[in-house]
């Protein structure tokens, strides 16, 4: 019995990495489409805990997109979503290794390489590989209280950029930690707070008062906010 147990246990752990590709549920809903592949970075390694997002360009969707699948320790990612008309956009975001979710406009560089795919119902595609570039920035911050130096609740910050013009708002966690992945462009930073005066970033190097990172560059910020 014990040896059974402990087979049984090695078995789980050898399938937990393909569980999590593949994601939770193996059931595909009828006439959904099923994409797989790898998420490769500027010298064709894996990126384990990369999300892949969709994005359907020729039609709208009303509701929710479909659960996005996180990539093992290979790379590997298996995303299944409806058969939507026309191109779909795929990208791998993971804001601390400086990939952010270009599907947003301010997160894009001009430069990013995002994979379009045609999904047919019940159709699979395989071998589909998401290339990334070189990393951006990344900007790891916390936010808290200038007196007590708590973690401000409901604290928001919002980021904008003026070529393309374009904006991004966000509320930040509980625990007021942050970690943002930026393209190497002037961005405005702002956190606000009921009952705390506004925060705008800024430096001896800014210009405008704009947070500018270069590619794969870390900085560490704490925003202290006064009542």
């Amino acid at each position: 019995m014990i040896r059974f147990f402990c087979w049984l246990s090695l078995l789980l752990a050898a399938l937990t990495p393909l569980s999590r590709a593949q994601g939770s549920s193996q059931q595909v809903p009828t006439g959904w489409a099923t994409v797989t592949g790898r998420v490769l970075d500027s010298e064709g390694k894996p990126v384990a805990d990369a999300r892949v997002t969709a994005f359907p360009m020729d039609t709208s969707v009303s509701g929710g997109l479909p659960r996005e699948p996180i990539t093992d320790a290979e790379g590997q990612y298996r995303f299944v979503l409806p058969a939507y008309p026309g191109k779909t956009r795929l990208c791998a975001v993971k804001e601390s290794a400086g990939y952010p979710d270009t599907q947003g406009l301010l997160f894009s560089s001009g430069t990013d390489n995002m994979l379009e795919v045609s999904l047919l119902p019940s159709g699979r595609l395989g071998g589909v590989d998401i290339h990334l570039g070189i990393p951006d920035g990344v900007v790891d911050g916390i936010v808290v209280d200038a007196k007590t130096g708590a973690p401000v609740a409901k604290a928001r910050i919002t980021l904008r950029r003026n070529d393309p013009e374009s904006d991004y708002s966000a509320t930040i966690p509980p625990d007021g930690h942050f970690v943002l992945a930026l393209p190497p462009v002037p961005i405005e930073m702002v956190v606000t707070a009921p009952g705390y005066r506004t925060w705008t970033y800024k430096d001896a190097q800014s210009i405008g008062n704009r947070l500018i990172l270069g590619n794969s560059e870390y900085r560490r910020i704490s925003i202290e906010l006064t009542p």
